[in-house]
């Protein structure tokens, strides 16, 4: 392995310091759109497992933290806890998807393409039990599987739906853009709490201030805010991924 490469996984190991196994969003919309972008097929939920009626979208919530999450079953590292700190945004157990809750949230180009069927949303009050029962210095050891040079070709060849993004404030200079890979371990190495990710590291803050990624059929990159009103052929011709912005790797106790 060269020094610089070296250097560079190094680097992304510090972004992931004592990271166990819950990562904070900024906010409900991100929490939301995150949800509703898992329910496309080729979406990492989809990929470990996550499965159920498309047209039930769950918004599970805990009442002792306070917060909204979704779970996520990893071969071999347990449960990966997506969430949002936040009071109940309702005491409804079954919303349609054409609650005026959801308009404070999305504006109407988000709402016409994330509902596409009858969905329906249910808010269940449930707390997560498994990180109970592990060990008080549990963590997961984040492995760097691909490190990409240029966002062109991490979106060519992992074609994320969505990526995540720590900014590089608090760390560095890069932001790190990340997306999960869920290929298995070998079995010798399934009790090493291993999350494999791959990643690219942007220098020039790309991702800033933007919640979508467009990648056109020649494979170059628009950077969006919102998602305007967009053409069936537009949709047809390009890609979008969702981008996700952490708030933080703690704990939301």
């Amino acid at each position: 392995m060269s020094k610089e490469l070296k250097e560079k996984i190094e680097l992304v190991h510090g972004y992931f310091k004592d990271f166990t196994n819950y990562i904070e969003l900024n906010d409900f919309r991100s929490f939301l759109l995150f949800t509703l972008t898992s329910q496309i097929p080729s979406n990492i939920l989809a990929q470990l497992g996550m499965g159920g009626s498309k047209d039930i979208i769950n918004l599970p919530y805990d009442p002792f933290v306070k917060i909204y999450y979704q779970k996520i079953n990893l071969l071999s590292s347990g449960s990966l806890v997506i969430y949002v700190k936040i009071d109940p945004l309702t005491d409804e157990f079954l919303l349609e998807k054409d609650n005026p809750i959801f308009k404070d949230y999305l504006n109407p180009n988000e709402i016409s393409l994330a509902f596409r069927g009858k969905e329906k949303f249910l808010f269940p009050k449930v707390s997560d039990c498994s990180s109970i029962d592990l060990e008080e210095n549990f963590k997961l050891n984040v492995k760097v599987d691909d490190l990409f040079h240029s966002l062109e070709s991490f979106l060519a060849i992992t074609e994320p739906n969505i990526l995540f993004v720590i900014d590089g404030e608090q760390t560095s200079k890069h932001d790190l853009i990340f997306a999960f890979n869920i290929m298995p371990e070998i079995p010798g190495k399934l009790n090493k709490n291993i999350l494999k990710v791959d990643i690219y590291l942007d220098s020039e803050h790309k991702t800033k201030g933007m919640n979508y990624l467009k990648r056109e059929e020649d494979y170059s990159l628009t950077f969006l805010k919102d998602i305007k009103e967009i053409s069936h052929a537009e949709l047809y011709k390009s890609a979008f991924s969702l981008i996700i912005h952490i708030k933080s790797l703690k704990k939301p106790l």
